[in-house]
């Protein structure tokens, strides 16, 4: 027996998402063989980075496992990415960005943070934008660093830009300067629906522009209807989890198809996808295993709901 591991979230805050990605893998795995078993664990806990690591210490002490898909957070795979080099174990992450992952046997499936960066920044300029303001959250491992990249990507496509951590107190007028965006790098609390309609308040002709941290139903519940009408968030996905899911494990299963038992020689296959057909459009891996893939997805709120703008996909 072949088996393949997938270590996501299926309790707690992201279980919906989680649920989703292994929905697809599932699904591959109905439609490409009857001879790997698919092994899900919960990759959730209060510690999430230990849970991880005690997944992929499973994974990697079966013999029958020939594929690791996961985790689903950034940290989490940073975290299992060395454990899974020393078992010379094929790991494919479906949907971390962070821009810093790295592992020998490591695979991406969406693009990272710094394509993000790009995507606002190459929009903003079509928009007519000329000048812009990151705001970013305190967070090192996300809103800082992603903050700065969207201010290196807005210079180089020739805006003004300029950076600051996120207010204390609610902004005031002279706070935005002659920004024309305002650009929110970071995760949402209870009060970012209020940030967002306290900006628009101030200058309604500001485009508010928020990553994929706050791309969240609640936001959408929460801003007014007014303020939705400036407000784009730019998210790495460009359609379901669960597609991403499904690539993961029929990337998977093709090498294995193609190699069989041997762990070394399933990582070097999957590395070296060339030109893949794939449910995600077609893709290549880079030598740290990092997809091709640059297109960002963009979304917008309508009637209190996150949609796809369409030509963003």
């Amino acid at each position: 027996m072949k088996r393949v591991y997938a270590s996501l979230p299926l309790s707690g805050p992201a279980a919906v998402p989680g649920r989703d990605v292994l929905l697809g893998a599932q699904l591959a795995l109905e439609s490409r063989s009857a001879e790997t078993e698919l092994v899900a664990l919960d990759g959730y806990a209060l510690d999430r980075e230990e849970r991880a690591l005690a997944n992929a210490r499973q994974a990697g002490e079966d013999p029958a496992c020939l594929a690791y898909i996961g985790d689903f957070h950034s940290s989490q795979v940073q975290a299992v990415a060395p454990l899974l080099g020393e078992a010379e174990l094929l790991q494919i992450a479906p949907v971390a960005t962070f821009v810093g992952l790295g592992g020998r046997t490591l695979v991406r499936l969406m693009p990272s943070d710094s394509a993000g960066a790009t995507a606002i920044a190459s929009w903003l300029r079509a928009t007519g934008v000329r000048s812009m303001l990151v705001v970013h959250d305190h967070d090192s491992d996300y809103g800082e660093p992603v903050g700065a990249m969207c201010a290196e990507a807005a210079g180089e496509e020739g805006l003004e830009v300029e950076k600051r951590p996120v207010w204390d107190d609610p902004p005031a007028r002279e706070d935005l300067g002659s920004a024309e965006a305002v650009v929110y790098a970071g995760v949402g609390d209870a009060g970012i629906g209020m940030f967002w309609d306290r900006l628009h308040e101030l200058d309604p002709d500001l485009w508010l522009v928020g990553t994929d941290g706050i791309a969240i139903p609640q936001l959408a519940l929460d801003i007014h209807p007014q303020t939705a009408e400036r407000l784009r968030l730019f998210v790495p996905q460009r359609g379901p989890f669960a597609f991403y899911g499904y690539e993961a494990m029929a990337l998977a299963l093709d090498v294995i198809r193609e190699i069989g038992h041997d762990r070394a020689a399933v990582i070097a296959a999957a590395r070296a996808t060339h030109n893949r057909e794939s449910v995600l459009g077609r893709y290549s891996l880079d030598e740290e295993g990092l997809t091709s893939t640059k297109a960002y997805g963009r979304m917008a709120v309508v009637s209190h709901q996150l949609v796809w703008e369409l030509d963003a996909i």
